[in-house]
């Protein structure tokens, strides 16, 4: 169960960095940088402190070499926004690119291993970090129920 939700994340996020790197030959969607940004400090946050801990003695040096991959990928997408705000598109482009690449590995390691490990523990075990995960969501800024939107319940 896990390593399915999980892997979707990962292709909803490399779609966010697809359109990104789009938007690098004309104009840049900072709004999508920061989506993949938030997105991704999001499902690593989760990861680090949620689900890595459930498998962690098993799995130390795989994990901890994830972890150290999310720090690194934060920093060079910090450094997309530096190089974007000096106009200097095409190195941004290829700082872009680099990024996928190690993000590519990255998440092939997690979804031929560590997310086969995490979906080994017992289906309540998972529930229970899947709640941890909606217990952090938010509803987008401004959104408002069906209800309250149509006007129908005064």
């Amino acid at each position: 169960m896990l390593d399915s939700v999980l892997t979707k994340d990962h292709e909803r996020i490399d779609a966010y960095f697809n359109e990104f790197l789009l938007s690098l030959s004309s104009k840049p969607d900072i709004d999508k940088l920061d989506l993949i940004v938030s997105s991704l400090k999001n499902h690593m946050f989760w990861e680090e402190e949620y689900l890595f801990p459930e498998i962690f003695e098993e799995n130390k040096l795989r994990i901890q070499g994830l972890e150290a991959e999310h720090g690194a990928i934060l920093k060079l997408l910090d450094e997309v926004k530096r190089l974007i705000s000096l106009n200097e598109l095409d190195d941004a482009k290829k700082k872009t690119q680099g990024v996928m690449r190690i993000l590519k590995g990255h998440n092939e390691a997690e979804e031929g291993y560590v997310y086969l490990e995490l979906d080994k523990l017992p289906s309540e075990k998972q529930a229970a970090l899947l709640l941890k995960e909606v217990e952090h969501a938010f509803a987008p800024k401004g959104w408002i129920c069906k209800v309250l939107r149509s006007g129908s319940f005064k």
